[in-house]
C-alpha cells in the first residue's frame, strides 16, 4: 500500500522562537520525554524510509506576530522551500498569519508562484478566529491560486490559545468559499464531533488524523469511535487524510507503528453491535494515500 503523510513538521532551534523552545521543554516534561529542539528534514527522510512512506507534506507555522522570531516572514518561507528543493516526494506549504494583511497576501502569492509552496498553513491559536471578514482576501487568493489550506484545530502548545482552534469557525469560510479546499487538522480534538460535522456539511472540507497516535497508544477505542463516527457521517473515507504530525508524537507511538495501526484498523465488535459499520481495506487505502495524492500532489488515483 502506498502511504502519504499529510501532516509533518521540520525545524531547527535556529528558526523557532525562545518561547516555542520553552513550550517544547514544558511538553516534554509533561510526557516524561526529552524535548525536541531540532527536527531537520534529514530526520524526516530517515523516518519515512523506515516506515515506507512515499510522500509527505511539511506545514510551517507563522508565529511572528506574537513571538520574537529569528527569521523574517520571507526568510522562513525560503528556509522551508529550500529544504524541499529538488525533492518531488516532500512538499511544503507556506505558514502565514492572516493578520499580516497586505504583506501576508503578497508573501502568500510569492510563496506559491515563485517558491513552489503547495498550500497555506493557518494557525488560529496564535490569536484569531478564521472567519473574520478581514481574512477573506486570503481565501479569495487561495481559490484563485487553486491551493488548499490546512488549519490547525484543537489542542495547542503552552503559550498559544485553544479557544481559537474550534472547528466551527471554519464552517462559514467553507460555505462562503465553496471552491476552497480546507483541511481541519487533528479532527479538531477535543471538538471531534464538531470537526466531523463541519466536514460532513461542506463538500470542500476534509479532516486529517495527525496526532491521534496519542490516543492509539493509550486508548485505541477513541480512534475506532472517531473513524466509526466519521464513516457514519460520510467523512470517512473520502474526506479523511492520514497524517502523523511528525515528530511531535514519536514519544507516544513511532511513525512506523502509527502507520501500521491505521493501515490495519478494524472497528471492534462493541461498536459494530451498536450499529456502526465495519471499514474495508479499500477504504483505508483511500485515507492512507489516495485523497492526499489528489489534493496535494495533483494525482488522480
Amino acid at each position: 500500500m502506498r502511504v502519504i503523510d499529510a501532516h509533518v513538521h521540520t525545524w531547527t532551534r535556529d528558526i523557532i522562537s525562545k518561547k516555542d523552545l520553552e513550550a517544547r521543554r514544558i511538553a516534554a516534561e509533561r510526557e516524561g520525554t526529552e524535548p525536541q529542539f531540532d527536527s531537520p528534514i534529514e530526520n524526516l527522510r530517515v523516518a519515512m524510509d523506515k516506515a515506507s512512506i512515499e510522500k509527505a507534506v511539511i506545514l510551517p507555522i507563522d508565529s511572528g506576530l506574537n513571538q520574537d522570531m529569528p527569521l523574517s516572514l520571507k526568510e522562513k518561507t525560503d528556509w522551508h522551500a529550500n529544504e524541499v528543493s529538488g525533492d518531488s516526494n516532500i512538499i511544503t506549504f507556506v505558514g502565514l498569519d492572516p493578520r499580516r494583511g497586505d504583506e501576508g497576501l503578497a508573501e502568500l502569492e510569492r510563496a506559491v508562484t515563485e517558491k513552489g509552496c503547495r498550500g497555506w498553513k493557518m494557525y488560529p491559536p496564535n490569536g484569531f478566529y478564521p472567519d473574520e471578514m478581514e481574512f477573506y482576501p486570503y481565501y479569495e487568493l487561495c481559490t484563485n491560486l487553486e491551493i488548499p489550506i490546512m488549519v490547525h484545530t484543537g489542542f495547542t502548545s503552552r503559550f498559544k490559545h485553544i479557544k481559537y482552534g474550534q472547528p466551527i469557525y471554519l464552517d462559514k469560510v467553507a460555505a462562503d468559499f465553496p471552491k476552497l479546499r480546507i483541511v481541519i487538522a487533528h479532527v479538531g480534538v477535543p471538538w471531534v464531533d464538531e470537526a466531523i460535522t463541519v466536514a460532513a456539511k461542506n463538500p470542500n472540507v476534509l479532516v486529517d488524523v495527525s496526532g491521534w497516535q496519542a490516543f492509539a497508544s493509550r486508548m485505541p477505542h477513541r480512534v475506532y469511535k472517531m473513524v466509526a463516527d466519521a464513516k457514519l457521517m460520510r467523512v470517512f473515507p473520502n474526506k479523511m487524510l492520514w497524517g502523523s504530525d511528525f515528530p511531535l508524537f514519536e514519544y507516544a507511538m513511532p511513525l512506523e507503528q502509527w502507520l501500521g495501526f491505521f493501515a490495519n484498523l478494524k472497528i471492534p465488535k462493541s461498536l459494530l453491535d451498536m450499529g456502526y459499520s465495519q471499514v474495508t481495506k479499500d477504504e483505508i487505502e483511500v485515507v492512507m494515500w489516495k485523497n492526499a495524492a489528489l489534493l496535494f500532489f495533483g494525482e488522480k488515483p
